[in-house]
């Protein structure tokens, strides 16, 4: 089964018991999915899997009376992908009328609450939407019609939640789809998915996890290349004074420090710092550390000139 399929058969465990909310996923569900054949009037509805079709029918017949015939078909030969398609021909004009399926979509987003939103768009998801995995390279939630009006309707709903969808032409279709992890699972929460969106969740987290890790490493490796930059300079000048200038010439102050960086060649600052604490100078600062390299380096650059 793929990812969509078992997203979707998620989304079909949701119940909603208001009659509101449920009419308008059932007319999202027929706007996006189905026909009017005028000669004789039918209304033909199709449906990918048969759980999608239990639940249009339940939703159905608790608002009008009709009659349909079940049709199975194999839509691909290789792998026996099967649709469904309900045709109903007693009962459809009511249908059709009712829900003004013959006309343009005429519900404003700004007038519809938040779960009737919610509702609408959780229909045309289970019709026409789909969603690859999360742990696959790149995610990508979509839902698709031929009619330009529903998918710009569908674009004003998903973005009063303050997400931001965005619309393609591919072939004979528009194409609604989000991108971002984030705005994916806060769509998934919006219609009604449940252990999918734990997955998600899951999946961010650990995400998030590896992007931190990926930079905390980097910087570390930045930071461990300066210090090694930095180290090196500081042996090449103190090596040089340790075998050309009178030592004995030198502060004890100076000489502690020149002792413990040659010692402790591939150590940076802190860990500088934290030897002279615990051996000699327990009262040393970063900033006293750092002159007194300072002064040491000036002292070689002094000597080389003579």
């Amino acid at each position: 089964m793929s990812f969509t399929a078992e997203l979707k058969e998620d989304i079909l465990t949701f119940k909603n018991n208001n009659k509101t909310e449920k009419k308008l996923e059932l007319e999202s569900m027929l706007r996006i999915s189905s026909e009017i054949s005028l000669i004789p009037r039918k209304l033909i509805f199709d449906a990918p899997t048969l759980g999608i079709i239990r639940r249009f029918l339940a939703t159905l017949k608790e608002f009008y009376q009709f009659e349909y015939e079940l049709v199975e078909r194999i839509v691909n030969r290789f792998n026996k992908r099967k649709t469904y398609e309900i045709i109903i021909t007693t009962g459809a004009d009511l249908i059709i009328e009712d829900l003004s399926l013959m006309k343009d979509q005429t519900l404003n987003h700004n007038e519809l609450s938040e779960e009737e939103k919610q509702s609408y768009l959780r229909g045309a998801f289970l019709m026409k939407g789909s969603c690859s995995d999360p742990n696959g390279k790149s995610i990508h939630l979509e839902i698709a019609s031929e009619d330009s009006k529903e998918i710009l309707f569908l674009q004003s709903l998903t973005n009063s939640f303050e997400l931001n969808a965005r619309i393609a032409k591919r072939k004979a279709y528009y194409v609604l789809y989000l991108k971002k992890m984030s705005e994916v699972r806060d769509f998934l929460y919006l219609i009604g998915a449940s252990t999918k969106l734990n997955y998600f969740e899951n999946v961010l987290i650990t995400r998030e996890i590896r992007t931190t890790l990926k930079r905390t490493i980097n910087l570390d490796v930045a930071n461990q290349a300066k210090t090694n930059k930095s180290s090196k300079e500081q042996i090449k000048y103190l090596k040089y004074l340790e075998y050309n200038y009178p030592l004995q010439k030198l502060d004890q102050k100076l000489l502690m420090v020149m002792k413990v960086r040659l010692d402790y060649p591939e150590y940076s600052l802190e860990e500088l710092l934290s030897v002279i604490h615990e051996e000699f100078d327990p009262k040393l600062s970063k900033s006293g550390l750092n002159h007194r390299l300072r002064k040491l380096k000036e002292i070689a650059e002094e000597y080389k000139k003579r």
